[in-house]
């Protein structure tokens, strides 16, 4: 839970000198699952929400369409999935990491394929009957309205993302001769 608090907040600066107070995003929503065990068993599963309001989460859960309750099959689910594609994440393994950076540029190719370039079984729809195939396979982004097609890794790797826009920069100094004679005509 402290990790969660740690990273997802913001500064709010004050006109103060010193560290600004960090205040935690009003949008989050962080549930905890805890399994109650008597001899290696689940006798009882507790539900609650930690961070944020409990009807907001329970808003982003219908509106998810995935379940009506918090389950922890979510996050292991997306645990398996970057350790069955970045080697440094599994268990057990010979490989490692040097860099932070490096973990983290893979994290990002791993969900980038993940939602844009692999079709998932519980996302794809039948098509009627008569056609070649039965059923159109999806991708998370397809499922959302992202893309109308299921990339290639060809095809994300050398996708250019626009840059933003350059900031209008102030002009600083004495305003040039041609505005100063303008003015005085």
């Amino acid at each position: 839970m402290t990790a969660f608090r740690k990273v997802f907040r913001e500064p709010i600066p004050t006109g103060r000198r010193g560290r600004p107070r960090l205040v935690a995003w009003p949008q989050i929503a962080l549930s905890q699952v805890i399994k109650h065990r008597l001899q290696h068993r689940v006798v009882a599963v507790t539900r609650q929400v930690v961070i944020g309001n409990a009807l907001r989460a329970g808003r982003l859960l219908t509106t998810s369409g995935t379940s009506q309750v918090f389950n922890t099959a979510f996050i292991e689910r997306l645990n398996a999935t970057f350790r069955a594609h970045l080697v440094v994440l599994v268990r057990k393994g010979r490989a490692l990491a040097h860099q932070v950076e490096t973990i983290e540029a893979g994290m990002w190719l791993v969900g980038c394929a993940y939602h844009g370039c692999w079709s998932h079984n519980t996302l794809r729809l039948e098509q009627p009957e008569g056609s070649s195939r039965r059923w159109q396979e999806r991708t998370p982004a397809m499922a959302a309205g992202l893309t109308d097609h299921c990339w290639s890794l060809a095809e994300l790797l050398s996708y250019q993302v626009p840059l933003p826009p350059l900031p209008v920069r102030k002009r600083r100094g004495r305003p040039p001769k041609q505005r100063v004679e303008a003015r005085a005509a």
